[in-house]
């Protein structure tokens, strides 16, 4: 029982943090957009400056248009295990119909050189 509520309180504790790094970074983000914003664009095109808030409502907003391309190596993995599942099933398949006799001739053909 108590182990169970050791976890319980460990989880309670990854969700707030989880939810206080995703304020942050928004928060990190917002502002590093409107910094960007205000320093470029109005010169360049003659457009206004922004605000924190338009800053970040421009980074959901290019979230929600382009959303996220995960890069996380067990997501690469993931699909790496795949395709060579599908390797070795199509591997064995050509083993069975050819590869074994393909690879009998060639032994031969080496020992006899």
């Amino acid at each position: 029982m108590h182990q169970c509520l050791n976890k319980g309180k460990l989880i309670v504790i990854h969700v707030f943090a989880g939810i206080a790094m995703a304020i942050a970074f928004g928060v990190i983000f917002g502002y590093f957009v409107m910094q960007l914003w205000n320093h470029l664009i109005p010169e360049l095109f003659g457009l206004q400056v922004i605000t924190f808030w338009q800053g970040a409502g421009l980074v959901i907003l290019c979230r929600l248009l382009f959303g996220t391309r995960s890069y996380h190596p067990v997501h690469r993995r993931q699909g790496k295990k795949v395709q060579n599942v599908k390797n070795q099933e199509l591997y064995r398949i050509w083993w069975q119909k050819e590869g074994k006799e393909a690879f009998e001739k060639y032994i031969v053909q080496k020992s006899s050189n």
